[in-house]
């Protein structure tokens, strides 16, 4: 990436007020346009509004990680001295990610279970309740899980595999449709629930819209009816409080979490695994004969084989502390989520006045998702332009603002335009989703970040309306 400063844009006040202030007309737009990307270039500058993506590994992270890349480089399962400080490191990262998601963490440590990315904690998680459950097979042999159409790919797939065959036990599954807002009615989930379902598996928030999920009100009412429950936090982590999504009375039984996506490097995520949820109402835990996915060394209390990657775990950790760290009278958390929602806001205002100022139109722009702000990430404006193509937008300011398109145009026109399949679920207007962009936003945004950021979308999305 060209993004290099704190605040991951490292644009001047001058370059800004240079581009902002700058008029053009007719013909000489596409030249100056051109110009904008090539200075930008040159002095390395990008706004980056893609942290639904991934993050960058925050300072105090990286500084975690250190001493355990140098002085403490010992394997954790070793019983000497150099053993010892990157087993109290991984211990110390478990409490950190217990107190995420549990409003009076449990002493049970083993209860999270590192694992080397958030697909792999979605797929363990699927495993594990669907071998655990097979005495709930029906007559066909089936299993039967309930999911929404708005799921990420590391559940959709893993489940069309077991739908398949090419994984057993094999399953049906019910795909509950979300509303236009991208948000699942928790009663729909709930009457989807068959006598051979093994498993809900719903995530927190999404990552296209930002909607967030009635997921802890499921949870309640699956554990109520024997019925395994799975949440993917993956976005929802490091965005809003998550304390109580997996209490042991009435949560989750499982919780994905991804490092990544909070502050940590990639390639460090974890599972959260209720303790005893696969050894209730008649399940059977199949990871008694070792683990489901990974077999090796025994690591992870026998759940997946492979020496812990220390410092990143000493990362994941250090990113969740950071979290309820006080800044002034506020958490990190609620200082982020109040900086975010106003980053978010200020972008949509100016995106939103500076189409109607350049075009004369009203009818431009349509915000994709929840329109109440407690329904949706704090971060996230997904955001349709109609008229506009956004894979050729993010083709043309790709070097200067840095975010993701909601739909993948493969040609210029015609029926052979395709665009997100979580805006199809939403019904969301073709017109609309072709010209959908994904703006996240992070803890480190600035203002001047994001008055940049919308007036070059504006500006690129006038000139494909003009053309």
């Amino acid at each position: 990436s060209n993004c290099k400063s704190k605040s991951i844009s490292c644009i001047s006040s001058s370059f800004v007020h240079h581009f902002i202030t700058t008029s053009t007309s007719g013909g000489s737009e596409r030249t100056y346009y051109n110009n904008i990307i090539m200075e930008a270039t040159k002095q390395k500058t990008c706004v980056y509004l893609d942290y639904n993506g991934t993050t960058p590994v925050y300072p105090p992270v990286l500084e975690a990680m250190l001493p355990y890349l140098t002085d403490h480089f010992g394997n954790p399962s070793s019983s000497h001295h150099f053993g010892s400080e990157p087993k109290a490191a991984v211990n110390k990262a478990r409490r950190s990610l217990l107190s995420l998601i549990q409003s009076v963490p449990i002493a049970d440590l083993s209860s999270i279970m590192f694992t080397g990315c958030g697909t792999e904690s979605n797929n363990v998680a699927i495993r594990l309740a669907l071998l655990s459950s097979t005495h709930k097979v029906n007559k066909d042999g089936l299993l039967h899980v309930v999911t929404t159409n708005i799921e990420h790919p590391a559940i959709t797939q893993c489940l069309n595999s077991y739908i398949s065959g090419g994984l057993t036990p094999k399953i049906t599954v019910t795909e509950v449709p979300v509303d236009e807002f991208g948000v699942v009615s928790s009663s729909d989930v709930i009457d989807a629930i068959q006598e051979n379902t093994a498993l809900v598996t719903i995530m927190t928030a999404n990552n296209e819209v930002g909607s967030l999920q009635p997921v802890s009100e499921i949870a309640k009412i699956c554990r109520q009816k024997h019925v395994l429950f799975h949440t993917d936090a993956a976005q929802a982590v490091g965005k809003v409080d998550l304390r109580g999504l997996a209490d042991e009375t009435a949560g989750a039984d499982m919780v994905t979490i991804v490092g990544h996506k909070f502050g940590a490097p990639k390639g460090i995520a974890a599972l959260y695994i209720r303790p005893n949820c696969l050894d209730e109402n008649g399940r059977v835990n199949p990871e008694q004969g070792g683990s489901v996915l990974l077999m090796g060394g025994g690591q992870e209390g026998g759940r997946r084989g492979g020496t812990e990657n220390v410092p990143y775990i000493a990362g994941i950790g250090r990113a969740a502390d950071m979290l309820f760290e006080q800044q002034g009278d506020k958490s990190g958390l609620e200082a982020n989520a109040m900086h975010m929602q106003k980053m978010r806001s200020r972008l949509l205002e100016r995106i939103t006045t500076g189409l109607e100022e350049s075009t004369g139109k009203t009818d431009i722009s349509r915000v994709n998702g929840p329109l109440n702000a407690d329904q949706r990430l704090p971060n996230t404006l997904s955001i349709g332009l109609k008229g506009v193509q956004s894979g050729r937008l993010l083709a043309d300011i790709g070097e200067v603002v840095a975010c993701s398109a909601g739909s993948a145009c493969h040609s210029s026109s015609g029926p052979t335009m395709s665009y997100s399949a979580i805006l199809k679920a939403m019904k969301v207007p073709p017109e609309f989703a072709v010209g959908t962009l994904r703006l996240s936003v992070g803890p480190n945004t600035s203002l001047e970040d994001v008055d940049f950021a919308a007036d070059v979308i504006v500006k690129e999305a006038t000139r494909q309306l003009n053309t």
